[in-house]
């Protein structure tokens, strides 16, 4: 509890609006997660890595901004290594820790903190609570940065962009087929937004998830693929692994929960 708390006071947010919303909380628990079950997490963190830096590698030139979006806690990020690939690394989140804040300031005018709500919706469920209008939710604005990137990397964080969302919405009685339908439609609109910027993208997000009991029984699971209709003709799966994101003892009842990991490029 200590921990938790002291990772909430030191985290800095986009808006007074993604703190009431629970982003700050949610931010400060995953850094308290993070030393929880770092060992369980250390072969997705080096393979986070490892596709981060082949997909650069991958573009004809180098130089220019690297555009990281999910990079408020940058544990799965090989921030030194990219900078022998960009001049530049912008990190955009909407909420960015204190670690984070600190490793950027490694490398002044460098590295940057881009405070961003992603999904572009965040104020409008603050002041309203209320399901956006399409509108709204399908046309996410670009920051305006100093120069455009030449590459855009979206980090493990495509499908949890609408849980704070509908976690908030749904506290005030928003019926559920209308938040699953809008949950749906901030994915959709994330991959919009990449590929908008009409540079070579990276995209590493989580494509389903399995619970097993303390047996190692499996008990349900999801499947997100379909939501990744909206990806261009052109993406290619680069990569795949196995995301122990709880690991035995971790969940209720002794359980545990893993992920499956995809990175597509396009």
């Amino acid at each position: 509890m200590l921990e938790e708390a002291w990772h909430y006071l030191g985290a800095r947010t986009a808006s007074p609006a993604a703190r009431r919303l629970g982003y700050v909380r949610e931010a400060a628990a995953l850094e308290t997660r993070h030393r929880r079950c770092r060992d369980a997490w250390q072969p997705h963190i080096q393979a986070t890595r490892a596709a981060l830096l082949t997909s650069a590698d991958r573009l004809e030139t180098a130089g220019g901004t690297a555009l990281i979006v999910g990079g408020g806690i940058a544990r799965d990020l090989p921030l030194a290594d990219l900078l022998t690939r960009f001049q530049q690394v912008v990190l955009l989140d909407i909420v960015f820790s204190r670690a984070t804040r600190r490793l950027a300031r490694r490398w002044p005018g460098r590295v940057g903190c881009c405070y961003w709500d992603v999904t572009g919706t965040v104020e409008w469920l603050a002041e309203r609570r209320r399901i956006p209008p399409d509108v709204l939710v399908s046309r996410p604005s670009h920051p305006e940065l100093s120069a455009k990137p030449a590459w855009v990397a979206s980090v493990n964080c495509l499908m949890q962009l609408p849980l704070m969302p509908i976690a908030w919405l749904a506290a005030s009685g928003a019926a559920e087929q209308h938040l699953e339908a809008f949950g749906q439609h901030l994915v959709e609109a994330h991959l919009d937004w990449l590929t908008a910027w009409q540079v070579p993208c990276c995209l590493i997000t989580e494509v389903c998830d399995t619970a097993y009991d303390a047996a190692g029984q499996r008990l349900s699971g999801n499947d997100y693929r379909p939501l990744l209709a909206r990806l261009p003709a052109t993406a290619s799966l680069a990569a795949q692994w196995e995301w122990s994101i709880s690991p035995p003892g971790e969940s209720a009842g002794g359980g545990s929960d893993s992920l499956n990991v995809e990175v597509w490029e396009f």
